[in-house]
């Protein structure tokens, strides 16, 4: 890079000219930060990973990134400016569905019941919401009844977690039911090690609130549902939310980091001299055929010259045989 003498020297100076907007930059950044504080927000059980708490913040936290490192800057290209606008409003669009879940409660279908005990509540499966889910101590202990109207014999069965609005399946199975009961129940003093399984199925800390559902399906019936479960911790207590919050202090200095710098110097030709430079260059091709016509016009005066000198007669006296008379 030339330093302020050679910049003088060859003509130009530096001034602050307009970065390039960068949408990419900002799409990605936005949506990290959205999805960490979404996390943050699940494992403190404040709201569920839904995906309206998931899709919702990466979508709108997308568009202010690309906003933030667009503003002041010059235009990308059209498809680096596109696109990642497309993707960010998709993500909103899809997260905004879960508008009409606010008030959901839980659901229990088929004729079945659910009814379940923690060491810090208790509940029926259809009275839970996402504002007050059932309570549950991931460290302590559960029990639960489930009855079905009739025997449901050969049946197959499994346990779901949703995950930003979709079904992760953490368990399944099948029975036979041969003595066609109508009631299972159980009771286990230390749900921590059947937590840390479903965490590690799920790829999701089971951790705050929860949307936790599930199916059984054979002979005689079939009955799904789902419920709001709330496994109680605070903020950053789990490892996932502190995870969570240091990706989201990264990637909101880089966003800061990349909207303060909308400039850089660059070196330029000043408008003067880049006038001046214009002007020579249009005036010399006149001045070169004006060089040329001159030495055309003198060449020629030469060669007209030296004819005419050709052409006079020279000093020596006629000879007496050119018409001079004799003399005696």
């Amino acid at each position: 890079m030339p330093n302020g003498s050679e910049s003088q020297s060859s003509g130009t100076e530096k001034v602050k000219v307009q970065t390039r907007a960068r949408p990419w930059s900002g799409l990605l950044l936005g949506m990290l930060l959205g999805i960490s504080l979404a996390v943050i927000l699940q494992q403190a059980g404040v709201w569920p990973l839904d995906r309206l708490l998931l899709f919702g913040f990466a979508g709108l936290f997308g568009l202010i990134g690309i906003l933030l490192t667009g503003w002041g800057r010059e235009s990308a290209s059209g498809f680096s400016s596109v696109v990642p606008l497309v993707l960010a409003v998709a993500m909103v669009g899809w997260g905004a569905t879960g508008l009409t879940q606010l008030d959901e409660h839980g659901e229990l279908n088929g004729g079945c019941t659910v009814e379940a005990q923690s060491d810090v509540d208790s509940t029926i499966m259809t009275d839970t919401t996402r504002q007050e889910p059932f309570e549950v101590d991931p460290e302590g202990g559960l029990s639960w009844s489930a009855t079905s109207p009739a025997p449901i014999t050969d049946h197959t069965w499994e346990i779901w977690v949703d995950v930003g609005g979709f079904q992760v399946v953490v368990a399944e199975g099948s029975d036979s039911n041969a003595d066609q009961n109508l009631e299972n129940s159980g009771d286990v003093p230390d749900i921590s090690v059947y937590v840390e399984e479903v965490t590690s199925i799920s790829g999701q800390q089971i951790r705050g609130v929860v949307e936790v559902g599930g199916s059984i399906d054979g002979d005689g019936g079939a009955c799904d549902g789902f419920a709001f479960v709330r496994l109680t911790a605070d903020f950053f207590d789990t490892l996932i939310s502190r995870i969570a919050a240091a990706l989201a202090l990264i990637s909101l200095i880089a966003l800061i980091t990349i909207t303060a710098r909308r400039t850089r110097m660059a070196d330029v030709v000043p408008e003067a001299a880049a006038t001046s430079a214009g002007a020579a260059a249009a005036n010399q091709p006149m001045d070169d055929a004006t060089d040329e016509a001159s030495t055309a016009v003198e060449t020629e005066t030469q060669t007209d010259g030296g004819a005419m000198g050709a052409a006079k007669p020279d000093d020596t006296p006629p000879d007496d045989d050119e018409g001079f008379p004799p003399t005696t």
